[in-house]
């Protein structure tokens, strides 16, 4: 029993012994800068999907819409699909400005016209730059009913 012990305690401090410590680690400059996320463009509605199900094939003028999106200011291409700045606002409005909740992890963008405020859900994450799909969920005040569209770049 006493040569386990002692074969026990001597591979220990063995081990211990024979670690290296690392003195520094290197780690890119840009690694730890928080970016704000960049939408800028123009985006082309790519699908809607209505309470979970797709229904851009029900749609035929679902592709044509677009968002154009350039610093702070946004515009809506003509369309007869709903949009939360048609619907959800006192004042239906197709162009103004728009901004996220969080400049850097955003989960929500919001449109203004200067009086309306209206609030829509990004429905996957964004990231700083290179961003090619977006997807907005929102409700046009038909009870549970959510709209999903997803555009891309």
């Amino acid at each position: 029993m006493r040569n386990i012990l002692f074969l026990t305690l001597t591979l220990t401090l063995a081990t211990l012994v024979s670690c290296d410590e690392a003195d520094t680690f290197d780690v890119r400059q840009d690694a730890l800068v928080d970016y704000v996320t960049d939408i800028n463009g123009t985006w082309t509605l790519h699908s809607v999907h209505r309470g979970g199900s797709d229904i851009t094939s029900h749609m035929p003028s679902a592709t044509g819409l677009t968002l154009q999106v350039e610093a702070g200011s946004f515009t809506l291409g003509s369309s007869n699909l709903p949009f939360p700045t048609l619907g959800n606002a006192r004042t239906p409005f197709s162009s103004g400005s728009w901004s996220f909740d969080d400049d850097y992890q955003p989960t929500s963008i919001n449109f203004t016209n200067g009086t309306d405020v209206v609030v829509t859900s990004l429905a996957m994450p964004l990231y700083a730059s290179n961003n090619s799909s977006m997807g907005l969920t929102f409700s046009m005040g038909c009870g549970a009913t959510s709209y999903q569209y997803n555009f891309k770049k």
